[in-house]
């Protein structure tokens, strides 16, 4: 009878320990499922965005253009006068105020060379809502259009028709007008040349995105130059 008992007792034993262990194996499995899933399902960008650093800053390269296959693009500098009329105005884009002594320097060469130069607007902007220090002349073709330049337009045929295969984008903001027109145009075979001190956004950030994008995504980066107004030679 003792022995009886002695068997029962081990085998009740032996069948708690054995749930014991299935429990806490399970656990653990659980665990471990957790700690290798989770991770990887929480790293988003928008997770890990303050872990961020932004990479060291691109090299400007001084360019010579020819001005013959070159053309000076000026996007949107419409609303100075008028806030109401543009981007490029004291409410919204200072920064696009400030860069147009650079960009009237820049397009007195360009004028001086006889390159072809062609303005763009945006809104509802008219040519005499831009600045009045980058005020096209009536040789000089105007485009109205969204971001890209390109669409809705007759720019690829302006550009095509003068035998173009470079363009100097200047504008505002960078991240529109002169990001989707420089990208539409690298992917079309042109060339780019890009002055940092010619572009503008609200904040800095859009011009430092602009700035990495344009020399490290694929299909623009081998076609465009990154540089400043005083590194361009004609």
């Amino acid at each position: 009878m003792q022995e009886r008992n002695l068997i029962k007792k081990t085998r009740g034993g032996i069948r708690k320990a054995s749930l014991a262990f299935g429990f806490g194996f399970s656990v653990l499995c659980g665990t471990l499922s957790l700690s290798v899933s989770s991770p990887a399902a929480a790293q988003t960008i928008i997770d890990d965005w303050q872990k961020v650093k932004p990479p060291a800053p691109p090299a400007l390269r001084s360019v010579t253009v020819d001005p013959n296959t070159t053309a000076l693009l000026v996007l949107d500098f419409n609303g100075a006068q008028d806030p109401t009329k543009g981007p490029c105005n004291v409410k919204t884009k200072p920064r696009c105020l400030a860069s147009v002594p650079k960009v009237k320097t820049l397009l007195d060469e360009a004028r001086a060379k006889e390159m072809l130069v062609v303005f763009s607007l945006a809104g509802v902007g008219e040519p005499q809502d831009i600045a009045t220090a980058l005020a096209p002349l009536a040789s000089e073709p105007i485009v109205k259009s969204g971001p890209d330049k390109f669409i809705g337009t007759n720019l690829r045929s302006i550009l095509s028709d003068k035998g173009i295969k470079t363009i100097i984008v200047t504008g505002t903001a960078s991240e529109g007008a002169v990001l989707d027109t420089a990208t539409d145009a690298a992917l079309n075979g042109m060339n780019i040349v890009l002055p940092v001190d010619g572009m503008s956004s609200t904040e800095l950030y859009g011009e430092q995105y602009v700035a990495w994008h344009m020399v490290n995504a694929p299909g623009v980066s081998q076609r465009t130059t990154l540089t400043s107004i005083d590194r361009i030679k004609f």
